[in-house]
């Protein structure tokens, strides 16, 4: 189930948004501004926090680590993590139980991020400063948003792996990848491209499908998904139908949030077609159910590529 830290209204199982700057007017469209969820298992299911603000960082977060695979992505302007910066739609995929940073931000453009832990437990920074590390924990202990989850401490045992579709290579502990360069992703039946990345439990953990869904591309059917869905649109836009209310057109930045087992609407590429991200909860519910019965088309695909990473991680085990 997802569960919002800020309030909203949900239509049938689902609540649509926009990130955008919240420093800025707001329109008064009934769209979410951003979101922090918490979705899947409720114990160590995945949180996801995706916002454009002021800066609520320090202006350079130190080396750390966490108990748990993460995904970060830029929205708008760079994010900046090591010696590495990070454009717009350019991700970085980080392996559990391993140093990166620092981080880096500055007031101009604030924080300004996709972030996802595969594993909610595993949101604590673990550094190699001591004074540093008690600072952090007073804010965690301070942090009603991480109310009710029990931290994974220092030395459990993290049963996390990280596999993609597309050739990326883990050096050493992270690889990075995005949306301004799709041409090694898998080319699908309609001229779609298509990237799959599992992270998190080796069995039940996230996946995520990076589309590069051409204006032209096939309309994806209604679907209902055992798990919970967010679908980000990075690029272009996507319209959404919604039986007896005209649909939605997501652009750039718009996101839907869908609840387990609801179902979502049929939807079809806008006119400069549609980059979008979408994270799956739990890899296991792959692929979704359509009213004509199992997948067809590019679901079917994508349950293909998922298919394949899911074997090997299991022969990797």
């Amino acid at each position: 189930m997802i569960t919002l830290l800020g309030s909203a209204t949900w239509h049938n199982g689902h609540v649509d948004g926009a990130i955008r700057d919240i420093r800025r007017p707001l329109p008064e469209d009934g769209l979410l501004s951003g979101a922090v969820l918490r979705m899947g298992d409720p114990d160590a299911g995945p949180v996801v926090a995706m916002s454009i603000e002021g800066r609520i960082f320090p202006r350079k977060a130190p080396v750390h680590l966490h108990k748990s695979d993460s995904f970060r992505m830029a929205l708008g302007e760079p994010i900046r993590v090591g010696g590495t910066s990070y454009a717009h739609g350019e991700f970085r995929l980080q392996r559990a139980d391993a140093f990166y940073g620092p981080e880096y931000w500055t007031d101009e453009v604030g924080t300004n991020q996709l972030l996802l832990m595969a594993d909610r437990r595993g949101l604590k920074p673990y550094l190699t400063d001591a004074q540093l590390q008690r600072l952090a924990d007073t804010a965690l202990a301070d942090d009603v948003s991480l109310e009710g989850v029990a931290m994974l401490p220092r030395d459990a045992d993290v049963p996390h792996a990280i596999a993609n579709s597309f050739g990326a290579v883990l050096r050493p502990s992270h690889f990075d990848a995005g949306f301004t360069d799709t041409t090694r992703w898998s080319t699908l039946g309609d001229g779609s491209r298509l990237a799959a990345v599992a992270l998190g439990h080796r069995e039940s953990g996230v996946l995520l499908l990076c589309w590069d869904r051409p204006a032209g591309a096939a309309a994806l059917p209604a679907f209902r998904l055992g798990t919970d869905l967010v679908r980000l649109v990075v690029e272009g836009s996507c319209h959404i139908d919604d039986p007896g209310a005209g649909g939605v057109e997501l652009g750039r930045l718009g996101f839907r949030l869908q609840q387990e087992g609801t179902w979502h609407g049929a939807s079809r590429s806008g006119p400069a077609g549609s980059k979008e991200l979408w994270i799956v909860a739990d890899r296991r519910a792959w692929p979704p159910l359509t009213a004509a019965g199992p997948a067809e088309g590019p679901l079917a695909e994508a349950g293909a590529e998922v298919a394949a990473l899911t074997s090997r991680l299991a022969s990797a085990a």
